[in-house]
Protein backbone atom coordinates (compact mmCIF):
# COMPACT_ATOMS: atom_id res chain seq x y z
CA UNK A 1 0.00 0.00 0.00
CA UNK A 2 0.74 3.49 -0.49
CA UNK A 3 1.97 5.63 2.09
CA UNK A 4 -0.46 8.71 1.93
CA UNK A 5 -0.02 10.32 5.83
CA UNK A 6 2.83 10.19 7.82
CA UNK A 7 3.30 11.90 11.27
CA UNK A 8 7.32 11.79 12.86
CA UNK A 9 7.49 12.99 16.40
CA UNK A 10 4.58 15.84 16.39
CA UNK A 11 4.45 17.50 19.44
CA UNK A 12 1.57 20.49 20.15
CA UNK A 13 1.60 23.30 22.70
CA UNK A 14 -1.30 25.45 23.43
CA UNK A 15 -0.84 28.56 25.73
CA UNK A 16 -3.15 28.59 28.69
CA UNK A 17 -2.91 31.69 30.83
CA UNK A 18 0.47 31.26 32.24
CA UNK A 19 1.28 27.67 31.09
CA UNK A 20 1.58 25.65 27.82
CA UNK A 21 -1.01 22.81 27.57
CA UNK A 22 0.38 19.41 25.59
CA UNK A 23 -2.24 18.45 23.09
CA UNK A 24 0.34 15.97 21.32
CA UNK A 25 3.35 14.45 22.75
CA UNK A 26 5.54 13.02 20.35
CA UNK A 27 3.06 10.93 17.79
CA UNK A 28 4.35 9.02 15.37
CA UNK A 29 1.86 7.61 12.89
CA UNK A 30 1.39 6.46 9.41
CA UNK A 31 -1.58 6.30 7.36
CA UNK A 32 -2.02 4.16 3.43
CA UNK A 33 -4.18 5.26 0.97
CA UNK A 34 -7.72 3.31 0.62
CA UNK A 35 -7.66 2.84 5.18
CA UNK A 36 -10.84 3.68 6.97
CA UNK A 37 -9.42 4.55 9.82
CA UNK A 38 -11.17 6.16 13.19
CA UNK A 39 -8.76 8.25 16.24
CA UNK A 40 -10.67 7.14 19.10
CA UNK A 41 -10.12 8.67 22.43
CA UNK A 42 -12.24 10.93 24.97
CA UNK A 43 -12.74 14.26 24.65
CA UNK A 44 -9.85 16.74 25.23
CA UNK A 45 -7.23 13.44 24.21
CA UNK A 46 -6.07 14.97 21.31
CA UNK A 47 -8.18 13.90 18.18
CA UNK A 48 -9.09 17.12 16.68
CA UNK A 49 -5.85 18.78 17.42
CA UNK A 50 -4.39 15.81 15.14
CA UNK A 51 -6.85 16.22 12.41
CA UNK A 52 -5.73 19.94 12.13
CA UNK A 53 -2.11 18.87 11.76
CA UNK A 54 -3.21 16.38 9.36
CA UNK A 55 -5.50 18.76 7.57
CA UNK A 56 -3.36 21.67 7.36
CA UNK A 57 -5.25 23.84 9.22
CA UNK A 58 -2.36 23.97 12.05
CA UNK A 59 1.15 23.08 12.73
CA UNK A 60 3.16 21.04 15.21
CA UNK A 61 5.28 22.58 17.48
CA UNK A 62 7.82 20.12 16.76
CA UNK A 63 8.14 17.49 14.66
CA UNK A 64 6.94 16.21 11.10
CA UNK A 65 3.72 15.70 9.06
CA UNK A 66 3.72 14.76 5.56
CA UNK A 67 0.52 14.63 3.18
CA UNK A 68 0.78 12.92 0.57
CA UNK A 69 4.83 13.47 0.20
CA UNK A 70 4.01 17.31 1.34
CA UNK A 71 5.74 17.85 4.36
CA UNK A 72 3.17 20.39 5.94
CA UNK A 73 5.62 22.90 7.52
CA UNK A 74 7.71 23.78 4.91
CA UNK A 75 4.94 24.98 2.60
CA UNK A 76 3.57 28.83 2.03
CA UNK A 77 0.24 30.00 2.80
CA UNK A 78 -0.30 29.72 -0.91
CA UNK A 79 0.98 26.10 -0.18
CA UNK A 80 -1.21 25.19 2.17
CA UNK A 81 -4.15 26.33 0.52
CA UNK A 82 -3.26 24.86 -2.58
CA UNK A 83 -3.23 21.01 -0.87
CA UNK A 84 -6.54 21.27 1.25
CA UNK A 85 -8.32 22.16 -1.77
CA UNK A 86 -7.42 19.59 -3.93
CA UNK A 87 -5.77 16.75 -1.74
CA UNK A 88 -8.11 17.46 1.33
CA UNK A 89 -12.19 17.41 2.47
CA UNK A 90 -13.25 17.93 5.39
CA UNK A 91 -16.68 16.56 7.06
CA UNK A 92 -17.56 18.42 10.47
CA UNK A 93 -20.17 17.36 12.99
CA UNK A 94 -21.70 20.67 12.66
CA UNK A 95 -22.09 19.94 8.52
CA UNK A 96 -20.69 24.18 8.09
CA UNK A 97 -23.06 24.40 5.19
CA UNK A 98 -23.73 28.01 3.85
CA UNK A 99 -27.58 28.89 5.07
CA UNK A 100 -28.08 31.05 2.18
CA UNK A 101 -26.86 28.05 -0.57
CA UNK A 102 -29.03 25.60 -1.69
CA UNK A 103 -27.96 21.85 -1.86
CA UNK A 104 -26.40 22.23 -5.53
CA UNK A 105 -24.40 25.34 -4.69
CA UNK A 106 -23.03 23.86 -1.39
CA UNK A 107 -21.76 21.16 -2.98
CA UNK A 108 -20.01 23.18 -5.67
CA UNK A 109 -18.47 25.36 -4.07
CA UNK A 110 -14.91 23.61 -4.03
CA UNK A 111 -14.87 23.45 -7.98
CA UNK A 112 -15.46 27.12 -8.12
CA UNK A 113 -12.35 27.71 -5.72
CA UNK A 114 -10.12 25.27 -7.92
CA UNK A 115 -11.21 27.24 -10.96
CA UNK A 116 -10.22 24.45 -12.97
CA UNK A 117 -13.59 22.88 -14.49
CA UNK A 118 -16.08 23.90 -16.99
CA UNK A 119 -19.78 25.03 -15.80
CA UNK A 120 -20.72 21.51 -18.23
CA UNK A 121 -18.38 19.27 -15.92
CA UNK A 122 -19.17 21.13 -12.94
CA UNK A 123 -22.63 20.21 -13.20
CA UNK A 124 -21.95 16.52 -14.17
CA UNK A 125 -19.49 16.26 -10.86
CA UNK A 126 -22.17 18.05 -8.51
CA UNK A 127 -25.45 16.22 -9.89
CA UNK A 128 -23.47 12.74 -9.72
CA UNK A 129 -22.39 13.41 -6.41
CA UNK A 130 -25.79 14.76 -5.33
CA UNK A 131 -27.65 11.72 -6.87
CA UNK A 132 -24.90 9.28 -5.30
CA UNK A 133 -25.47 10.46 -1.98
CA UNK A 134 -29.57 10.13 -2.38
CA UNK A 135 -30.41 13.75 -2.39
CA UNK A 136 -31.30 14.24 -6.01
CA UNK A 137 -35.00 15.42 -4.60
CA UNK A 138 -33.55 18.02 -2.77
CA UNK A 139 -30.95 19.74 -4.63
CA UNK A 140 -32.50 23.11 -4.35
CA UNK A 141 -33.28 23.08 -1.23
CA UNK A 142 -31.57 24.88 2.04
CA UNK A 143 -29.65 23.36 4.40
CA UNK A 144 -32.49 25.08 7.23
CA UNK A 145 -34.99 22.79 5.04
CA UNK A 146 -32.98 19.47 5.67
CA UNK A 147 -32.87 16.65 8.19
CA UNK A 148 -29.32 16.36 10.38
CA UNK A 149 -28.60 13.31 8.20
CA UNK A 150 -29.69 14.96 4.91
CA UNK A 151 -27.15 17.96 5.31
CA UNK A 152 -24.59 15.32 6.41
CA UNK A 153 -24.97 13.26 3.19
CA UNK A 154 -24.69 17.31 1.75
CA UNK A 155 -21.53 17.76 3.77
CA UNK A 156 -20.04 14.06 2.25
CA UNK A 157 -20.49 14.87 -1.28
CA UNK A 158 -19.08 18.61 -0.81
CA UNK A 159 -16.22 17.14 0.74
CA UNK A 160 -15.99 14.78 -2.44
CA UNK A 161 -16.56 16.74 -4.91
CA UNK A 162 -13.05 18.06 -5.79
CA UNK A 163 -11.96 14.44 -5.60
CA UNK A 164 -9.44 14.48 -2.89
CA UNK A 165 -7.05 11.89 -1.86
CA UNK A 166 -8.26 12.06 1.94
CA UNK A 167 -11.35 12.87 3.58
CA UNK A 168 -11.30 14.31 7.36
CA UNK A 169 -13.76 13.88 9.63
CA UNK A 170 -14.31 14.96 13.04
CA UNK A 171 -17.13 13.60 14.88
CA UNK A 172 -19.24 13.24 11.96
CA UNK A 173 -22.17 11.02 13.95
CA UNK A 174 -22.26 12.98 17.22
CA UNK A 175 -25.38 14.96 16.08
CA UNK A 176 -27.39 12.48 14.56
CA UNK A 177 -29.63 9.37 15.56
CA UNK A 178 -28.59 6.47 16.10
CA UNK A 179 -29.84 4.62 12.08
CA UNK A 180 -28.97 7.83 10.46
CA UNK A 181 -25.65 7.69 12.03
CA UNK A 182 -24.97 4.61 10.27
CA UNK A 183 -26.33 5.29 7.68
CA UNK A 184 -23.83 8.02 7.42
CA UNK A 185 -21.12 5.71 8.29
CA UNK A 186 -21.97 3.20 5.48
CA UNK A 187 -22.59 5.08 2.86
CA UNK A 188 -19.17 6.72 3.43
CA UNK A 189 -17.40 2.87 3.85
CA UNK A 190 -19.21 2.49 0.40
CA UNK A 191 -17.15 5.50 -1.15
CA UNK A 192 -14.28 4.39 0.60
CA UNK A 193 -14.58 0.75 -1.58
CA UNK A 194 -15.46 1.73 -4.55
CA UNK A 195 -13.35 4.93 -5.44
CA UNK A 196 -10.25 3.96 -2.89
CA UNK A 197 -10.41 7.26 -1.20
CA UNK A 198 -8.50 7.42 2.45
CA UNK A 199 -11.19 8.19 5.76
CA UNK A 200 -9.97 9.12 8.80
CA UNK A 201 -12.51 9.98 11.38
CA UNK A 202 -12.01 11.19 14.99
CA UNK A 203 -14.80 9.79 17.29
CA UNK A 204 -15.59 8.32 20.56
CA UNK A 205 -18.99 6.71 19.06
CA UNK A 206 -18.98 2.95 19.06
CA UNK A 207 -21.18 2.97 16.02
CA UNK A 208 -17.86 4.18 13.70
CA UNK A 209 -15.56 1.98 15.57
CA UNK A 210 -17.50 -0.71 14.67
CA UNK A 211 -16.87 -0.07 10.96
CA UNK A 212 -13.61 1.04 10.62
CA UNK A 213 -10.81 -0.88 9.53
CA UNK A 214 -8.45 0.62 11.64
CA UNK A 215 -8.63 1.63 15.27
CA UNK A 216 -6.38 4.09 16.22
CA UNK A 217 -6.28 5.14 20.34
CA UNK A 218 -5.39 8.06 21.36
CA UNK A 219 -5.12 9.35 25.01
CA UNK A 220 -3.58 12.62 26.85
CA UNK A 221 -1.83 13.52 23.38
CA UNK A 222 -0.20 10.01 23.06
CA UNK A 223 -1.35 6.93 20.02
CA UNK A 224 0.38 3.83 22.48
CA UNK A 225 -1.30 0.91 19.59
CA UNK A 226 -3.33 0.78 16.55
CA UNK A 227 -5.40 -2.21 15.91
CA UNK A 228 -6.05 -3.65 12.36
CA UNK A 229 -9.23 -5.33 13.05
CA UNK A 230 -9.45 -8.40 11.65
CA UNK A 231 -5.60 -9.05 11.18
CA UNK A 232 -3.47 -11.35 13.27
CA UNK A 233 -1.21 -8.30 14.77
CA UNK A 234 -1.11 -5.01 15.75
CA UNK A 235 0.47 -2.02 14.27
CA UNK A 236 2.32 -0.12 16.95
CA UNK A 237 3.01 3.62 16.07
CA UNK A 238 4.33 5.06 19.21
CA UNK A 239 7.14 3.05 21.06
Amino acid sequence: MLEIIRLENVTKQYPLGQVWVDALRGVNLTLYSGEFAALVGPSGSGKSTLLNMIGCVDLPSTGKVFVDGNEVSNQSDKQLTKLRLYKLGFIFQTFNLMNVLDVYQNVEMPLLLQGKLSKKQRQYRVNSLIERVGLSAHMKHRPNELSGGQRQRVSIARALVGKPRIVLADEPTANLDSVTGIEIIDLMKEINQTDQTTFLFSTHDDRVVSRVDRVIPIEDGLIRQSIEKGLADSRFVNA
